[in-house]
């Protein structure tokens, strides 16, 4: 990519990074009660046989709901003889997430009369960038970044790991280049799924942890054998991308007396014109694409929703192309869009500021959205301020229905009487 490019990339990511937490996260941070000396908030795993001799994996959500990856990950605690803590009280707009994970940390060391030992950090989303702060200030062994991208200017001791999805608005933030300093860096990989923003699929998380405990003990060179062959694999049937990346995991997973190998090979693919072609047209397209945030996002207030309903319809048509890199980059931009009108929704419900567009914003949620049950949800809240409630409540069983589960919100926005009546 082109300077200045990466200069849009780099503000983009910052906007990104402040329209993930709305006003009434702002409000909860300003406000916060201190947090409890007594730690009652996780949740916790330890295998039937008590044997976590190879560590602590600590899990954070930003929805304080760590409990369906960490059942996804007890058989991979068994396996490693590991322990598994989830972190309820660590959510998005949370500051002290510091002194809550050292809370519940010791407190689950002294409750099960164990020693500190090996600590592994996994985050999505806003808890990713928590457990990349946190780490930065305390020991750890080992970082997985799911769906957000680390700070490059830091150096981090022990080996990190970032997933995305290849239709996850945050995935630019985790991409580079085949010619960045990273891609031969042995103590970071990057995994990619077909995904939007949301936790990816179990196998990348526990392929992470791998990539962690192999590379602190220096390697593996049966895995490494095991994605040299998927990269030839990957070349045969002309994925570029991940007969590249695919390699790049090879080589990092070497131990440092079988590299040249694949070092070797590495190199060659970086001059394979079919490779460097799909980066050069990647960075290309991400180039438009953070513009297209920009001038998107100044466009909500300005255009009207006719204007909208087609800018909507033109990315969608554009995001099921059969051309991956493209298709991928439009999907990114209906998960940004998406994320910016939620956003500015809770902030003028919130603030009760501009609340004259608060209509014009739920459409064009409905827009980008329509399976969301926060679209349903928005409404009831409208529709519960003008005392419809009748109404509020059919729209609330929609949003239900649509496997809404955001208690916060709920209780934020309604009174007890009306929420004990949805169970009713």
């Amino acid at each position: 990519m082109k300077k200045n490019q990466w200069v849009l990339l780099a503000c983009f990511t910052i906007l990104l990074a402040f329209s993930c937490n709305d006003d009434s996260t702002v409000k909860i941070v300003l406000n916060q009660k201190p947090i409890q000396k007594q730690a009652v908030r996780y949740k916790q795993y330890i295998t039937a046989d008590s044997n976590i001799s190879n560590g602590i994996i600590v899990i954070l959500d930003p929805h304080s709901k760590p409990q369906l990856i960490m059942d996804s990950l007890h058989q991979y605690a068994n396996q490693h003889n590991m322990a598994l803590l989830g972190i309820k009280d660590v959510h998005n707009g949370v500051r002290n997430y510091n002194e809550i994970i050292n809370r519940d940390l010791d407190h689950f060391i002294a409750t099960n009369n164990i020693e500190r030992s090996k600590i592994y950090l996994i985050g999505f989303s806003g808890t990713a960038r928590m457990a990349e702060y946190y780490a930065y200030s305390q020991k750890i062994d080992g970082l997985i970044m799911c769906g957000a991208g680390m700070n490059r200017k830091n150096q981090l001791p022990f080996p990190t790991v970032l997933i995305s999805g290849t239709k996850d608005f945050n995935f630019v933030e985790q991409y580079y280049d085949l010619n960045d300093k990273l891609s031969t860096q042995k103590n970071i990989i990057s995994f990619s799924f077909d995904g939007i923003h949301k936790w990816p699929p179990t196998k990348y998380i526990t392929a992470g942890m791998d990539f962690i405990i192999y590379r602190k003990k220096g390697g593996n060179d049966s895995l490494s054998n095991y994605y040299y062959q998927l990269s030839d694999d990957f070349m045969e049937t002309e994925d570029y991308y991940l007969a590249f990346k695919s390699m790049e995991i090879a080589y990092k997973y070497n131990n440092h007396n079988t590299e040249e190998k694949a070092l070797e090979r590495l190199m060659v693919l970086k001059k394979n014109k079919n490779i460097k072609n799909y980066y050069r047209r990647t960075n290309l397209y991400l180039g438009e694409e953070v513009q297209r945030y920009r001038t998107l996002s100044d466009n909500i207030d300005i255009q009207d929703l006719q204007w909208w309903k087609n800018q909507v319809n033109f990315i969608k048509s554009k995001s099921n192309k059969k051309d991956a890199i493209s298709a991928n980059s439009y999907a990114r931009t209906l998960g940004y869009l998406g994320l910016v009108t939620f956003s500015k929704i809770n902030l003028t419900l919130s603030s009760g500021e501009n609340i004259t567009s608060i209509d014009k914003y739920i459409e064009i949620y409905g827009f980008l959205e329509p399976e969301s049950p926060y679209l349903h949800f928005y409404k009831a809240v409208l529709l519960y301020r003008n005392n419809n409630n009748q109404q509020a409540m059919a729209e609330m069983q929609i949003a239900i229905k649509n496997n809404f589960d955001d208690d916060s919100m709920l209780q934020k926005y309604f009174a007890d009487e009306f929420i004990n009546s949805l169970n009713n």
